[in-house]
Protein backbone atom coordinates (compact mmCIF):
# COMPACT_ATOMS: atom_id res chain seq x y z
CA UNK A 1 0.00 0.00 0.00
CA UNK A 2 1.31 3.32 -0.85
CA UNK A 3 -0.10 6.85 -0.24
CA UNK A 4 -1.79 7.14 -3.86
CA UNK A 5 -3.89 4.48 -2.61
CA UNK A 6 -4.74 5.77 0.28
CA UNK A 7 -5.55 9.17 -1.74
CA UNK A 8 -7.59 7.02 -4.19
CA UNK A 9 -9.30 5.46 -1.21
CA UNK A 10 -10.36 8.47 0.46
CA UNK A 11 -11.45 10.00 -3.06
CA UNK A 12 -13.67 7.17 -3.51
CA UNK A 13 -15.18 7.12 -0.07
CA UNK A 14 -16.25 10.81 -0.59
CA UNK A 15 -17.26 11.05 -4.47
CA UNK A 16 -18.72 6.97 -4.17
CA UNK A 17 -18.11 6.77 -8.22
CA UNK A 18 -14.87 5.84 -10.04
CA UNK A 19 -15.54 8.84 -12.34
CA UNK A 20 -16.17 11.20 -9.34
CA UNK A 21 -12.90 9.82 -7.62
CA UNK A 22 -10.71 9.90 -10.93
CA UNK A 23 -12.05 13.89 -11.83
CA UNK A 24 -10.93 15.17 -8.38
CA UNK A 25 -7.56 13.32 -8.61
CA UNK A 26 -6.78 14.51 -11.59
CA UNK A 27 -6.00 10.57 -13.32
CA UNK A 28 -8.22 8.36 -15.38
CA UNK A 29 -10.82 6.18 -14.18
CA UNK A 30 -9.10 2.81 -15.46
CA UNK A 31 -6.42 3.73 -13.41
CA UNK A 32 -8.81 4.09 -9.98
CA UNK A 33 -10.08 0.86 -10.78
CA UNK A 34 -6.99 -0.78 -11.22
CA UNK A 35 -5.37 1.02 -7.62
CA UNK A 36 -8.61 0.20 -5.82
CA UNK A 37 -8.35 -3.82 -7.33
CA UNK A 38 -4.71 -3.66 -6.30
CA UNK A 39 -5.60 -2.12 -2.88
CA UNK A 40 -8.06 -4.69 -2.42
CA UNK A 41 -5.92 -7.53 -3.55
CA UNK A 42 -3.04 -6.47 -0.82
CA UNK A 43 -5.35 -6.20 1.78
CA UNK A 44 -6.92 -9.64 1.14
CA UNK A 45 -10.61 -7.60 1.38
CA UNK A 46 -13.10 -5.78 -0.20
CA UNK A 47 -13.47 -1.98 0.90
CA UNK A 48 -16.43 -0.98 -1.45
CA UNK A 49 -19.80 -2.86 -2.61
CA UNK A 50 -20.39 -1.81 -6.18
CA UNK A 51 -23.86 -1.41 -7.15
CA UNK A 52 -25.43 0.41 -10.24
CA UNK A 53 -25.40 3.50 -8.43
CA UNK A 54 -21.73 3.57 -7.34
CA UNK A 55 -19.55 2.43 -4.31
CA UNK A 56 -20.18 2.04 -0.97
CA UNK A 57 -18.40 1.28 2.37
CA UNK A 58 -18.35 -2.35 3.10
CA UNK A 59 -19.98 -2.57 6.50
CA UNK A 60 -17.04 -3.37 9.18
CA UNK A 61 -15.67 -0.03 7.67
CA UNK A 62 -18.72 2.09 7.52
CA UNK A 63 -19.12 1.42 11.33
CA UNK A 64 -15.60 3.28 11.61
CA UNK A 65 -16.08 6.91 12.45
CA UNK A 66 -14.29 8.93 9.52
CA UNK A 67 -12.93 12.25 9.97
CA UNK A 68 -15.20 15.14 8.25
CA UNK A 69 -13.98 17.04 5.50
Amino acid sequence: MNWDDTRIFLALCREQTLRGAARALGVDQATVGRRLASLEHALGATLFLRTSRGYSLTRPLAKWRWPQR
